[in-house]
């Protein structure tokens, strides 16, 4: 009976299995009919991917780009509120529900979008609408994957998959930064093509030697398309420029093709005062300013009203250099030049008497900020004109000027910078000391009184400003600051002629342990210890009272015997001088 039972057992369970593939199997074409009725009739369509995991170079230009299998679109019904999420198949056809199928191949995505719009608008012609608003848009939602293939003069020539909206630089960009360790395995064909340039490089090595590294081309680098077509990419002006033509979008199966550059070809020479000198190779229809942005611009201080073009014969002589304006080209006021094979190009920086400087103003001025001045030439009193005057509650005794330069580098105290302006091998160790610690403290502040400038109107005190300056003019103080050995340090309020008594006081007069004969007044400015009997407190001073000296007992032990022994000697003395006196 055991056994009859574990046969029923492994039968049923057996019967249950073969029961659940046939149900499925019979099922699941009802249920692929039910997705496929769904698509033509749900309200929305989920997206097949989220657009957080797109990332683009540059937005996409819909006459630029051309479509292919992997494509999403979205494609919204206005008349209804429905919304669709359609792929490009494997074929090339791209299927609407409602409207159809679109052939896309070898089209741009503005071609497929004025077909679909012409046939939404016949479908729909019946339809009353607003005729300002089309009942269908169509808009791509993300773009596909490729693989290109990049060979050449790259440093990890093979196959990348990139997005459809990537551009050629990106593909060469990749090509030139990855580590070719880190790279999938090639597919075959590629695989074996690299062999054949690998072994091809030792020949030639074993033939002529180790050469020099040619360096790549950057302008005459081509991207070739299934259709047969090419483009060709250069990589100068589109990173200079950001001409989309010079760095067309990618599609499936381009090959591009990085180049030796020709060393005998001719080239651009662009020089002098701009972002980046170089040389670069010569493309027809360059031009003068187009050199120019090729090395990102004029300097600062360049002199774009004189630059010299000089053109370079074909028997290699130079002519005589012509000058152009660059800004009235800029601006339009003067054609722009072509250019040839070989031309050097020359911006002249501006003369040291007409290069920009600043300085900055803060505080107490009308308008703050930075003001132009001739270096060495523009004086303190010229530039907080300009800056529209003091303000009432400027306080120009505590005013300064900061310089910044040789001067402050010398205060951090370098040993380089040190050793040439000064002779310590003729100081002794203490001297070389004191030396350093007075450099390290020493302001890099232009001696100015502005006080006798501004209040009194002495011209005489004026002083002339360098580039980079810095004009410090602070509120006028109300208070004085008293702390150390007092009961209640803090600020206090400035009285006109106040005695010191009068700021202790207020105080809370000399706290137990202070040494009051020692109390100190640390001027605003030049933050000098004085004698209180010795200054007049003013605005913004510093009132500080030390503390009495800590001594161990063994130190006042010993002065207290050393006390005891010398009254103990001027007694004897005095016993001594009176016992001689005495005496007939």
């Amino acid at each position: 009976m055991k056994i009859i039972r574990t046969f029923l057992f492994i039968a049923a369970i057996t019967f249950l299995a073969f029961g659940s593939i046939a149900r499925a199997q019979f099922t699941a074409p009802a249920a692929t009919q039910s997705s496929l009725t769904q698509l033509g009739s749900q309200k929305t369509s989920a997206p097949p991917t989220s657009a957080e995991g797109m990332t683009f170079e540059s937005s996409i230009d819909p006459a630029e780009y051309h479509l292919g299998p992997g494509d999403v679109f979205e494609c919204r019904f206005w008349t209804s509120g429905e919304t669709f999420y359609p792929l490009v198949s494997a074929d090339n056809m791209l299927l609407i529900p409602n409207l159809g199928a679109f052939d896309v191949r070898g089209h741009t995505l503005a071609q497929v979008q004025a077909e679909v719009m012409q046939k939404a608008a016949a479908s729909f012609a019946s339809i009353k609408r607003n005729p300002d608003n089309p009942p269908v848009t169509l808009a791509l939602y993300e773009p596909r994957k490729i693989y290109v293939s990049v060979r050449g003069n790259v440093q990890t020539p093979g196959v990348y998959v990139l997005s459809a909206a990537a551009r050629a630089d990106v593909a060469i960009d990749l090509a030139n930064k990855i580590d070719p360790s880190m790279l999938a395995p090639h597919e075959p064909s590629t695989e074996k093509q690299h062999m054949i340039e690998q072994n091809g490089e030792k020949r030639l090595q074993s033939v002529f030697g180790r050469r020099e590294v040619t360096p790549a081309s950057e302008r005459y680098i081509t991207v070739a398309h299934n259709d047969g077509m090419r483009d060709r990419i250069d990589l100068v002006r589109f990173t200079a420029v950001h001409d989309p033509k010079a760095s067309p979008p990618l599609r499936e199966g381009d090959v591009v093709v990085v180049p030796f550059r020709d060393l005998n070809a001719g080239s651009l020479g662009v020089y002098g005062a701009v972002q980046s000198p170089a040389d670069f190779e010569f493309v027809q229809g360059d031009s003068l300013l187009a050199a120019i942005q090729y090395a990102f611009g004029p300097s600062v201080n360049a002199d774009i009203h004189h630059v010299e073009l000089t053109r370079i014969g074909t028997d290699g002589i130079a002519g005589p250099p012509t000058v152009y304006d660059l800004a009235a080209i800029e601006a339009h006021q003067a054609p722009d030049v072509a250019l040839a094979p070989n031309d050097r190009i020359i911006v002249r920086a501006l003369p040291e008497e007409h290069r920009a400087s600043v300085v900055e103003v803060r505080g107490e001025v009308a308008e703050p900020g930075v003001y132009p001045i001739t270096d060495g030439k523009t004086t303190l009193s010229q530039v907080i004109l300009a800056a529209g005057g003091l303000t009432p509650k400027a306080y120009t005794a505590a005013g300064v000027v900061l310089r910044h330069g040789y001067q402050e580098r010398l205060i951090a105290g370098s040993a380089e910078e040190i050793a040439q302006s000064t002779r310590l091998e003729d100081l002794t160790v203490a001297d070389t000391t004191n030396y350093l610690k007075q450099i390290s403290l020493r302001p890099p502040t232009v001696v100015v009184d502005m006080d006798r400038l501004f209040v009194h109107g002495d011209r005489s005190a004026d002083v002339e400003l360098d580039d980079g300056d810095e004009i410090v003019i602070p509120k006028r103080p109300t208070n004085v600051y008293v702390y150390g050995f007092v009961n209640n340090a803090g600020f206090v309020n400035y009285q006109e002629d106040a005695p010191l008594r009068y700021y202790i006081a207020q105080a809370g007069g000399y706290a137990e342990g202070a040494e009051k004969s020692e109390t100190a007044v640390i001027k605003l400015r030049s933050k000098a210890w004085m004698a209180p009997g010795n200054s007049q407190i003013e605005p913004g001073d510093e009132i500080f009272v030390p503390k009495e000296p800590d001594y161990s007992e063994e130190y006042k032990l010993a002065w207290y015997t050393t006390i005891v022994a010398i009254f103990g000697a001027v007694v004897a003395a005095i016993s001594l001088y009176v016992n001689i006196t005495r005496k007939p």
